[in-house]
């Protein structure tokens, strides 16, 4: 299976209209006619995530450097910090029992 070819694929667009090209000149029932292309096709959408999923992580990690920056410290401090803050906080209400 692969995703809906009306979607912009822009980086894959020869390979889908090859894909269209050859399920309109071939027929139907050669359910393997058109595998070259499909392979084709198959290999250029996991291009794209690929380049999709680094650019997405990138900008992940740009933001999160700059909320580290906005908290002063990085968020594994952050929530350490926290957590011992709410542990003294439950022994201090365990021992006021």
């Amino acid at each position: 299976m692969h995703p809906p070819l009306d979607r912009p694929h822009p980086d894959c667009q020869d390979a889908v209209q090859n894909l269209k090209n050859c399920h309109v000149s071939r027929l139907k029932w050669k359910f393997w006619a058109c595998n070259e292309m499909k392979f084709e096709l198959d290999r250029c959408f996991r291009e794209e995530k690929q380049a999709m999923m680094k650019r997405i992580n990138a900008e992940f990690y740009e933001e999160r450097a700059n909320d580290d920056k906005l908290v002063g410290t990085n968020w594994e401090d952050y929530w350490t910090k926290k957590k011992i803050e709410k542990d003294s906080q439950n022994k201090n209400a365990e021992g006021s029992k």
